[in-house]
């Protein structure tokens, strides 16, 4: 029942994401970047449903422990969890905010992919322009 709450939690996370960070042109389709935006909702939208339908299939700590058992699985967390830390960074490097890095680190950490790919999509034209891409 733990993962429940997490992931009432995480749903709540995108509400606020989605109501804070919404523009307009999000959903535009128009423009390179506009295609691309949409194939990251449909590769996010499909990670969400196949990690919700893991969560109620799967004990995540059973797994977890697990995992941690051979030397193959202890190498996946650690990429996961270095791959946290360099979405973390993009986070830092995009809005320069210490408050917005801090409140989407508290989705990053548990969540990984999932809510980089959120930011990803959301603030896409300006990770672009970070990477003079714009």
């Amino acid at each position: 029942m733990v993962h429940v709450g997490i992931w009432c939690g995480f749903a709540l996370y995108v509400v606020i994401a989605l109501v804070t960070q919404w523009d307009n042109d999000l959903l535009r389709v128009d423009s390179s970047v506009g295609v691309i935006r949409w194939l990251l909702i449909m590769m996010w939208l499909s990670f969400c449903t196949y990690s919700l339908v893991s969560a109620v299939r799967e004990n995540f700590f059973k797994a977890l422990r697990s995992m941690l058992q051979s030397y193959w699985g202890r190498q996946i967390c650690i990429d996961l969890y270095i791959s946290v830390l360099l979405s973390i960074g993009l986070v830092w490097m995009v809005t320069s905010s210490v408050i917005e890095t801090i409140l989407w680190s508290l989705a990053i950490i548990p969540f990984a992919n999932l809510a980089i790919l959120l930011f990803v999509i959301l603030r896409l034209d300006d990770i672009l322009a970070a990477f003079g891409l714009a």
